[in-house]
């Protein structure tokens, strides 16, 4: 599917997201789900998995990285995940059914004046015991080893720097991912320091279609989609959250974050209903 914008809300977009919405919330004949919704983040809350410099900020922000201030000529680079704990149960031995899904999420990257806004952020979804890996720091966003050919992932990243593996004609963008940083569609990313971004993520398992809404705080409103069969990318139970790298000053904060997931006994899809 093409990646559009509308200043307005579409009432065929709003509509497909509540229907999805709807649909996961019913967890008549679900196998398992699983349902979290955070609007703020607490310290020592286990449901959270830090990783690196991941921390939660007084504000009850979930900061990926060090966002200390230091000299602009003084910079080291920081990495940071943040997990939820508990594994998501993707498919089901006995049927072969994968989970469906909706995540949605609000953040903002800020970064003072004299440095560039690397590296950026990604949602991801990983083996239950995944962490940082060697070698992942800077434009690797904490998810790829750059010295091994063997990486298990499926994410949508927010990317603020150019690399050559980036689309030549895009600066800041959003691309999804599998296994690898080289996007399987990417599309320019209305950034603007400071301003929060909200995000709704739909994984509708039947179809294998993997969509992301991307809501700007102008109200301006862009889509992406991509065809993804996770069962034949990712173990049956995995974890997901969010993972950042950046140098030190340039704030990546995760404001508020929900997921549901209905795995389902016999299939049904978005276009049955």
């Amino acid at each position: 599917m093409a990646f559009y914008r509308t200043n307005l809300p579409t009432r065929g977009l709003f509509s497909l997201v509540s229907v999805v919405i709807v649909l996961l919330a019913t967890n008549i004949n679900s196998v398992q789900a699983l349902s979290f919704n955070f609007t703020k983040f607490t310290h020592g809350n286990s449901a959270i998995t830090l990783q690196g410099d991941a921390q939660i900020l007084a504000n009850g922000f979930l900061a990926l990285t060090n966002s200390t201030t230091l000299p602009p000529t003084v910079t080291f680079p920081t990495t940071g995940r943040a997990l939820y704990t508990t594994p998501l149960t993707l498919w089901d031995d006995a049927t072969g059914n994968v989970a469906s899904f909706v995540t949605s999420f609000s953040f903002v990257v800020q970064s003072p004046a004299g440095r560039a806004p690397t590296d950026g952020l990604i949602f991801f979804i990983a083996p239950p015991d995944t962490v940082i890996p060697n070698n992942s720091d800077s434009l690797y966003l904490g998810v790829v080893d750059s010295k091994s050919s063997i990486n298990q992932f499926v994410g949508v990243e927010f990317d603020l720097y150019p690399n050559l593996f980036d689309p030549i004609n895009i600066f800041y963008h959003i691309g999804i991912d599998v296994n690898s940083l080289i996007s399987l569609k990417t599309e320019t990313w209305n950034w603007v320091n400071g301003s929060s971004t909200k995000v709704t993520i739909i994984y509708d398992s039947p179809s294998n279609t993997l969509t992301v809404v991307v809501t700007y705080a102008n109200g301006q409103i862009s889509t992406i989609s991509q065809n993804i069969d996770l069962k034949a990318v990712l173990p049956k139970d995995v974890r997901l959250g969010f993972s950042s790298t950046s140098i030190t000053g340039v704030a990546h904060d995760i404001h508020s974050w929900s997921f549901t997931s209905h795995l389902e006994k016999s299939s049904s899809s978005i276009s049955d209903i």
